[in-house]
């Protein structure tokens, strides 16, 4: 009877332990799910948003003619992205037809006496991808654009009536009689269209769909769609 009970409590201590071996694989096991979990969440919030560096270049499309006769510096108009940027693993992060806001930092118009090319300058400051708007920075490459003559304004058509009369009261003071007064006048004329001409204004014209391409000088990240 003794050597039945010493068996009997041996076999016990025996599932005991082996109980006690089961449960520590299992808890180990469910740390492990808890860390794969874990990073299963980190790479899906990877996945959500995409990166574009700094130093890419963008190009797009100017939506609207832009004239330095109308367009003032600091006034905005936007132009569309013309092919996909992708980020560093090469998904798309803007595609093409996102919208991106530009400003006019300088159009001036030319003249000869100021400056015959005039001043243009464009920069980016938003992006909309998805419907969403994301603040960019980046300067615009040199644009495409003609020059256009205002023609006589007031103020140059003033100029040619000042030469014509200072030449004919220059021309009366000389001949004294109206042969005189008629030829002063005439070359007043010349010398003040002359210096019209001088000083009139050639506006710079950025037509629509004129193409452009700026550089990001920050990086940018925008939501995956």
């Amino acid at each position: 009877m003794r050597q039945l009970l010493g068996l009997t409590l041996i076999v016990g201590l025996a599932a005991c332990n082996g109980a006690g071996t089961q449960d520590l694989p299992a808890g180990e096991k469910a740390a492990g799910g808890n860390k794969g979990a874990g990073a299963s969440t980190k790479r899906a919030s990877e996945s959500s948003t995409h990166t574009v560096g700094a130093g890419t270049r963008i190009s797009a499309t100017m939506q609207d003619a832009l004239s330095s006769r109308t367009a003032k510096p600091g006034e905005r108009t936007q132009a569309t992205v013309s092919r996909d940027v992708t980020d560093s693993k090469g998904n798309v992060a803007i595609p093409a037809g996102s919208v991106v806001s530009v400003t006019i930092d300088q159009l001036e118009p030319g003249s000869d006496q100021v400056r015959p090319e005039g001043r243009i300058a464009f920069s980016v400051n938003s992006i909309s991808v998805h419907g969403q708007s994301y603040e960019i920075a980046g300067n615009v490459d040199p644009v495409a654009h003609t020059m256009k003559g205002r023609g006589i304004t007031t103020d140059e058509a003033a100029r040619v009536g000042a030469g014509a009369a200072v030449g004919a009261i220059v021309g009366q003071a000389i001949g004294k009689n109206q042969k005189s007064t008629i030829i002063g006048g005439a070359v007043g004329t010349v010398a003040g269209g002359a210096v019209a001409a001088k000083y009139a204004l050639r506006d710079i014209i950025v037509a629509a769909g004129t193409p452009i391409t700026f550089t990001l000088s920050k990086a940018v990240t925008v939501a995956a769609r």
